[in-house]
């Protein structure tokens, strides 16, 4: 079995599209589309249905993506073992995160850590909140469900309240059943609104984004509501809060690293840093 080809599939399978897996490999889409075509010609099966847009994977499909992931860690563990056996304070860091995180929390706070250490260098790559799989050294996330197998630190309780424009709600004086939402679209035919937000009929939610931040700037456009972590929520002067006071939930923020790097030094460096950085915010990031 090539690696190449369950690559291709693993890439293909996450990113729910032929484009989405070519962006993930930097690859071009017809190179992505001629690679799965030749792997389903191997296999005498069709691996993936559906159009274009979006690929569902088959039946068959299924059994070769548990054992890609399975191939996939087993290559990873021994890239950290070699990883591990460093005893240098300086080179690369892998962090996982949402975008989210990454624009509002880590990349805010990296200026100082690459300052005071010359010698590391941080790769950063996002991923959605409901992929649990860490493909990373360290994750910065924002769960209440981390993964058993990882060491962790729970750096604070995260609130979420629902925010809008001021304007935007004094145009609906009061109405606010009517009030357009905005929603993460998680990719699937029929997304459904979040579990952490309040019962909003679906056809109020007029809007929805696969990435974060692009429904943060709509909601500070004036686009309609949305469900944001506090810590943004107060600070951003466009926001104020749909029902004052009122906590739509709580979640989680962890920094995990998987247990054979956690004694690296470079990874224990960047540890201390983000739970000392964080901690400084602390009171911002549970606000009520």
């Amino acid at each position: 079995m090539d690696w190449d080809d369950l690559k291709t599939l693993l890439a293909v399978a996450r990113n729910g599209s032929i484009t989405g897996g070519a962006q993930a490999l930097g690859l071009d889409q017809s190179t992505v589309s001629r690679r799965l075509q030749s792997f389903e010609q191997k296999v005498g099966q069709e691996l993936f249905q559906g159009g274009a847009k979006q690929r569902r994977l088959t039946i068959v499909g299924e059994r070769f993506l548990e054992a890609a992931q399975r191939m996939e860690s087993e290559v990873e563990a021994l890239e950290r073992d070699v990883t591990a056996l460093s005893e240098e304070t300086g080179g690369t860091i892998n962090v996982v995160t949402t975008d989210f995180l990454s624009n509002l929390i880590l990349l805010s706070i990296s200026q100082e850590f690459l300052k005071n250490h010359p010698d590391i260098q941080l790769r950063v790559r996002t991923q959605d909140q409901a992929d649990s799989t860490l493909r990373g050294d360290v994750a910065l996330l924002a769960t209440n469900n981390p993964a058993e197998d990882m060491y962790g630190r729970r750096l604070a309780t995260a609130t979420y309240a629902a925010y809008a424009t001021a304007d935007y709600l004094a145009s609906f004086d009061g109405r606010w059943e009517e009030m357009i939402w905005l929603n993460w679209d998680d990719g699937s035919d029929r997304p459904t609104w979040p579990k952490q937000a309040p019962a909003i009929p679906d056809h109020r939610v007029r809007l929805r984004v696969d990435s974060v931040m692009s429904i943060f700037e709509a909601a500070r456009l004036g686009l309609g509501a949305t469900i944001l972590p506090c810590y943004i929520g107060e600070r951003d002067s466009a926001l104020v809060r749909v029902t004052p006071g009122a906590v739509v939930s709580r979640r989680e923020l962890w920094l995990l690293v998987q247990s054979d790097l956690r004694k690296v030094p470079r990874v224990r460096l960047f540890l201390d840093f983000m739970s000392a950085q964080v901690k400084k915010d602390k009171a911002l990031i549970e606000a009520d």
